[in-house]
């Protein structure tokens, strides 16, 4: 809602179930953040891009979530529309699924998404829509293309991980009140991303990932996600409020988390196809 993009066991296994995703998914998502345990950098730890890329990979975010969601899309007159919509996500192995519901509008209410983590391959993604009465997938190359009318695609909703890029630590600076790492990202396989590059601040207390520059094939900056509220719930770090500006388009999508729930003990047919199409 890229991030996310702008973006949850017993000791010893714990790490390695809950990597996620550098960029946001959460988010987004969301974001999609847009979800991203790790340990906090002592002063005179020096690390590279890649270990931070690790650590924001490997920051505990819950063996699953359950998050309630205000969206509200802004277009390029200032004139506003809001939505509803609930959000989920669970840990499968060290890959992760996401499910999301929009409830509010009628309009978009009953449309659906799910997204099924695969490491070596691209996510799977399906979007259901009422009217259709089917899921239909998402392929290559739509990957691009606007999510749901928002500024969020779906490349944004997918995660990466810190294998499939290049990263550079840039600098380190305080922004917005956060301390952080600067670290610009470059696809492994370019043609596989809308971006040239991304630029990332991340949180060094948190290290969760608190603005992210998008960048095009033609180096211009054309998207910025930024975190405007983080608070830790059940002593898990969580983005509260985000938002995804477009420059291009003059348009922007807002996230506000009004509720979210950890470890809930979510069961794995939610994020099934059959479960998209019937529910």
């Amino acid at each position: 809602m890229s991030h996310r993009e702008v973006l949850h066991g017993p000791p010893g296994n714990r790490a390695e179930r809950n990597r996620k995703e550098f960029n946001m998914k959460y988010a987004a998502v969301l974001i999609i953040a847009l979800g991203f345990a790790t340990g906090v950098a002592t002063a005179q730890e020096k690390l590279t891009g890649r270990q931070i890329a690790e650590k924001v990979y490997a920051r505990n975010d819950g063996t699953d979530s359950v998050a309630r969601v205000e969206m509200t899309l802004f277009d390029k007159s200032g004139a506003e529309r809001k939505r509803q919509l609930d959000m989920k996500s669970k840990d499968r192995g060290d890959l992760s699924d996401s499910f999301i519901e929009f409830t509010a509008p009628a309009d978009i209410a009953g449309t659906r998404f799910l997204t099924l983590d695969n490491k070596t391959e691209d996510d799977i993604q399906y979007l259901f829509l009422p009217a259709v009465g089917r899921a239909r997938r998402i392929v290559g190359g739509q990957k691009d293309q606007s999510f749901v009318n928002t500024d969020f695609t779906y490349e944004d909703m997918t995660r990466r991980s810190p294998e499939e890029d290049n990263q550079t630590l840039l600098k380190e600076e305080k922004w917005e009140g956060f301390d952080c790492y600067v670290v610009e990202m470059t696809s492994i396989k370019p043609d596989d991303s809308q971006y040239s590059k991304t630029i990332t601040w991340i949180d060094k207390q948190s290290f969760v990932a608190v603005r992210v520059d998008f960048y095009d094939k033609k180096g211009e900056k054309t998207k910025q996600l930024t975190v405007k509220k983080l608070e830790q719930k059940s002593g898990i770090w969580t983005v509260m409020e985000a938002v995804m500006e477009n420059f291009k388009r003059k348009t922007k999508t807002v996230l506000k988390t009004t509720e979210m729930k950890y470890n809930s003990g979510l069961e794995d047919k939610i994020f099934t196809l059959r479960n998209l199409e019937e529910k």
